[in-house]
């Protein structure tokens, strides 16, 4: 009965009616009819109305996307749909509004062909139902439409779609009994090029990725990674015409470099934008679904298994086949990895790594990578994307910077840029210092095995590199990463007395000293003056893991009465009662601020340790 009716509204023109409505509807009209009519009251009222018609707008958009989901819009519907869509706009950041990413994942459910990983059965069932293989007017129509349509108000929104279309139809030229559609499959190549060439994983990033409300709908992220995942599975001589374009746009670069000219301005950056996709996607993980586990293929099996799903409670599994050649996309994208997209190829590891046995994995790559092995393949120096060669440079800057180590007496200077350390190599040293991060917040193995290495010792080389001459968002990013150690509680004791010992905040007062150290002087003299505050969020954050870690009660013991006076006199006087009174260059910072660190969970364990 419910299907026979919903059925019935459909057959009466439910999409047109939707999107009519959608179109209709607008704040700003409505608020203008009400306005003549005297029907706005207070602020209050205004925001409620506001809400309502906003809310009103969402409802509709989301009936048409829970319909696609579960069944793939007619012809006539679908194109309703695209002609809706090619006059959309971004929000002022840039973004797709919720109303219209609905829409647009409504679209691309309707192109969805990952009923073709299922079971035979289960496959054959969704053969039947699916107008891309059952009607071929529908592949006809939309394929025109999609192929020759003149541009959208959105050239990236255009590229999304036609990215599906083309993936949709290399999908199904893998089913057998498809020779009716050939002259439409045969053209998937021709339209995944013009998807590339306005810049399609780019506009996800920015306008899908990063809409509002993105992560905050499970299917809206199993789809995208589905398209990201069905475009590195489906077309690997794309991905590989992308790396050889990024190798010969490397070349070019350092030529122009070597030459004393400016790079060309016409290159190219998809593979780029493709990596930093990657890892805006899976860097959050709202519902723990561990999708990017797909990119891993281990050599060893998974010691617990993993349901890959929430409340949809279905174990997902993709072909092995599949799973090798996400698994050798992540390993051959970091051979001979060019400079140009060193960056983003660790920011990709970074999202790769966002989980328990993702981090693992990661962790195992990145020390494979330093192996004897793969240094002779890569050359003598080896891999730049491995344990070795990152703790390594990180030693070689601690060793080259602490010759510059200013005085106590000259502390005034701390603030100057560090003669040692370039941009691109702060970039690099910060890109690598979050997939850091990333992989020992998640995992402890990774954690213990990094702490205890007997040559990198990388607490001890970040300690020393907070004491030299570095930029305040480095040194951000060097606390950022004590704290991830700082979670096992083995490493929390020994990092309690090793700020102690390095004085990260002056808890000793020397007679002879003239001046303060620390951090209390970059936040008065540095940070307050930029208005910007990295350092200082990063130390809290610090303080705070080691509390809830391990606190020694003995601390400082030997220097100073033991205690956590200085620490928490630090947080309450510097920081605490100071917040509101700051100038922020950010309003974003300051929401961080009070989010982050001024929760009374935070403040609760601080008082606690002064206990």
């Amino acid at each position: 009965m419910t299907t026979r009716f919903t059925d019935e509204l459909m057959e009466q023109g439910l999409t047109y009616k939707v999107l009519t409505l959608l179109s209709q509807i607008d704040v700003n009209n409505e608020f203008e009819k009400l306005q003549r009519e005297r029907g706005l009251g207070s602020e209050k009222h205004r925001k409620e109305v506001s809400d309502l018609i906003k809310e009103c707008r969402q409802s509709l958009a989301e009936s048409l996307f829970a319909w696609a989901c579960q069944s793939p819009l007619p012809k006539d519907d679908t194109l309703l749909l695209i002609g809706h869509l090619e006059r959309v706009t971004v929000e002022a950041n840039g973004s797709l509004d919720a109303v219209n990413l609905c829409l647009l994942m409504a679209l691309l459910y309707c192109f969805d062909t990952s009923f073709i990983d299922q079971s035979t059965e289960e496959r054959d069932d969704m053969i039947h139902h699916l107008p891309l293989l059952t009607e071929r007017q529908y592949v006809s129509t939309i394929h025109s439409r999609l192929q020759d349509s003149q541009p959208w108000k959105l050239p990236g929104l255009q590229a999304t779609v036609r990215l599906a279309w083309a993936l949709a139809l290399r999908g199904i030229s893998q089913l057998p009994d498809v020779t009716a559609l050939a002259e439409f499959t045969e053209a998937d190549e021709a339209i995944a090029e013009l998807a590339i060439a306005d810049n399609v994983f780019l506009f996800l990033s920015e306008a899908v990725v990063l809409a509002g409300n993105f992560y905050q709908e499970e299917f809206y992220i199993r789809r995208i990674h589905s398209l990201i995942t069905d475009f590195l599975a489906f077309m690997p001589m794309k991905v590989k015409q992308l790396k050889n374009r990024a190798d010969e746009d490397a070349r070019m670069i350092h030529m122009s470099i070597q030459m004393g000219n400016e790079p060309p301005i016409s290159l190219r950056r998809d593979l780029e934008h493709l990596m930093l996709l990657i890892g805006e996607l899976y860097k959050k993980n709202p519902f723990h679904l561990e999708l990017a586990l797909e990119y891993w293929c281990p050599s060893e099996p998974l010691q617990t298994p993993t349901v890959m799903g929430s409340y949809l409670g279905v174990a997902h599994q993709r072909p092995p086949q599949r799973q090798v050649v996400l698994s050798k996309f992540v390993r051959q994208m970091g051979d001979l990895l060019p400079p140009t997209i060193y960056i983003p190829y660790l920011k990709m590891l970074q999202g790769l790594a966002n989980g328990p046995q993702c981090a693992h994995y990661c962790f195992s790559l990145l020390k494979v990578n330093g192996s004897s092995h793969v240094e002779n393949i890569q050359g003598a120096g080896g891999s730049p994307v491995s344990w070795e060669h990152f703790f390594h440079s990180l030693l070689l800057y601690h060793e080259h910077l602490r010759k510059d180590l200013p005085s106590a007496d000259s502390v005034q200077y701390r603030h100057l840029p560090s003669r040692g350390i370039t941009q691109k190599e702060q970039d690099g040293l910060i890109a690598f210092l979050q997939l850091t991060s990333t992989i020992i917040t998640w995992s402890e193995n990774a954690r213990l095995a990094l702490c205890e290495h007997p040559q990198w010792t990388p607490v001890v080389v970040i300690l020393g590199l907070l004491q030299c001459s570095i930029p305040p968002v480095l040194k951000a990013e060097l606390l950022k990463t004590l704290a991830a150690f700082g979670k096992s509680p083995e490493i929390a004791a020994s990092l309690w007395q090793s700020l102690e010992y390095t004085q990260i905040l002056q808890t000793v007062r020397v007679p002879s000293q003239r001046q303060a150290i620390g951090i209390e002087v970059e936040l008065n003299e540095i940070e307050s003056r930029c208005e910007e505050y990295p350092l200082t969020r990063a130390f809290c954050q610090l303080i705070s893991t080691l509390v809830e870690s391990s606190f020694p009660s003995n601390l400082g013991a030997g220097l100073r009465p033991p205690g956590f006076d200085p620490y928490l006199q630090f947080l309450r006087d510097s920081v605490f009662l100071r917040f509101r009174t700051r100038a922020y260059r950010r309003a974003a910072e300051k929401v961080m601020f009070r989010v982050n660190h001024f929760s009374p969970m935070s403040l609760l364990s601080f008082l606690s340790s002064k206990e």
